[in-house]
């Protein structure tokens, strides 16, 4: 087993930071597939996909946010 990587504040906070703007980004990526997806149902023409790629930016986003909870607690 590998010995626990000490971070300094500043690196945690920095850490935190890029958790929250990687889920902003994946939620906010999420509803635009959704919002695409939506679209192309009513014109089929444009063949976008997205149920499954938003679903994915979607646990990415929980994920993230989860580890930022318990990085926070532990800190």
């Amino acid at each position: 087993m590998t010995e626990p990587m000490a971070l300094t504040q500043d690196e945690l906070a920095l850490v935190l930071e890029a958790l929250e703007d990687a889920a902003f980004y994946r939620d906010t990526h999420s509803r635009v597939l959704d919002s695409a997806a939506r679209r192309s149902r009513r014109s089929p023409a444009t063949g976008v996909a997205g149920g499954s790629d938003a679903e994915l930016h979607r646990r990415q986003a929980r994920a993230y946010g989860a580890l930022a909870l318990k990085l926070r607690k532990q800190a």
